[in-house]
């Protein structure tokens, strides 16, 4: 079975197997789920976690024990249906973002790139693209603060290289996001302010700006989305942006 479509569309290899598992087991615990795809106890529970983020696959307790069942096959056309629309729209929203801000700013014949960058690992390559580009600033407009739990280690690690490269990060927060470890100033160390935006801004989009970049970031659960605009005018456009809110945010 070819499953390469399903991949790029950020459901991994050994979600499709544990999926395709619990569709010939039907409602089984673990340990079966274990037994029959041959993956080790915590892969078959990351798998399951990530598909129940992405509706394929559901939980419900018998006898005290947690049992997993895979949804409809189905499913899967309604979950590739609604990345679609979610893609169309971001490309409509950027398209238009572009359009005003080359009216506004820019040059007879704008220079510009666009990328898409899925899941983690896109998302890890747009943080090390941070300590490369930020040319001594990285800004956040409504940081819900999600990395700090999806992948621990390697925020550690990037935060720490973003201090000893003296980038100042300064972060909008979105309220959800206070008493959290990103939140938290002593925990982020050096180079770094944050504040708070009003309940009002509460969605799972976040904006950096850094260097000639933005990177519009949707979280989905524990997926993130990236979509990387480069262009000096969008990302001075959206510094405007940035400063106008920093001064009206709270502590």
């Amino acid at each position: 079975m070819d499953l390469k479509a399903l991949e790029r569309l950020g459901i991994t290899g050994a979600e499709m197997q544990v999926y395709l598992a619990l569709l010939k087991l039907g409602s089984s615990p673990l340990s079966k789920v274990v037994r029959e795809t041959g993956f080790q106890k915590s892969t078959v529970y990351n798998s399951a976690a990530r598909l129940q983020e992405k509706g394929l696959v559901s939980n419900v307790i018998k006898d005290s024990r947690k049992y997993f069942e895979a949804t409809e096959p189905e499913r899967l056309m309604e979950f590739i249906q609604e990345r679609k629309k979610e893609l169309d729209e971001c490309e409509e929203e950027l398209e238009s973002t572009v359009s005003k801000i080359v009216k506004a700013y820019g040059k007879a014949k704008p220079e510009a790139e666009a990328h898409v960058l899925a899941g983690i690992e896109g998302f890890k390559t747009m943080r090390r693209d941070v300590l490369k580009n930020a040319k001594g600033e990285h800004l956040l407009i409504g940081s819900i603060s999600r990395e700090g739990d999806v992948m621990p280690k390697f925020f550690k690690n990037w935060n720490k290289s973003r201090q000893l490269k003296g980038i100042r990060m300064r972060v909008l927060h979105k309220e959800i996001a206070r008493g959290t470890k990103l939140a938290d100033k002593k925990f982020m160390g050096e180079y770094f302010e944050g504040r708070f935006l009003s309940k009002e801004f509460e969605n799972p989009v976040v904006i950096n700006i850094y260097g000639d970049r933005v990177v519009t970031v949707i979280w989905e659960g524990n997926y993130p989305l990236c979509f990387m605009l480069i262009n000096k005018g969008a990302s001075d456009a959206y510094r405007k942006y940035f400063n106008y809110l920093w001064v009206r945010a709270t502590h």
